[in-house]
């Protein structure tokens, strides 16, 4: 069942990305982080095959901050490609 809800965290992990940027003005880096990870654990248990309880082992945090920074990476590298075809 864990298995088979993994593709359902990457949609939810980016809304909460998003989320984080439009409504934590003035935090940086890790204080983000922290809130896009509290909201993915916290929302997850909703999309079926997850239980809150697995959300906060800290090996399953790891790997959700982990893919948090990969998004956002992809997301900065997106923004400054697009960035420099412009200039």
């Amino acid at each position: 069942m864990w298995l088979a809800a993994i593709p359902k965290l990457i949609p939810l992990i980016t809304t909460a990305i998003g989320m984080v940027e439009r409504l934590a003005t003035g935090r940086k880096g890790k204080e983000k982080q922290d809130e896009a990870a509290t909201v993915v654990s916290n929302l997850a248990p909703l999309i079926g095959g997850v239980d809150l309880e697995m959300m906060f082992d800290n090996d399953v945090q790891d790997a959700i901050r982990k893919v948090i920074d990969a998004v956002v990476n992809l997301q900065n590298k997106a923004r400054d490609a697009r960035a420099k075809r412009a200039a």
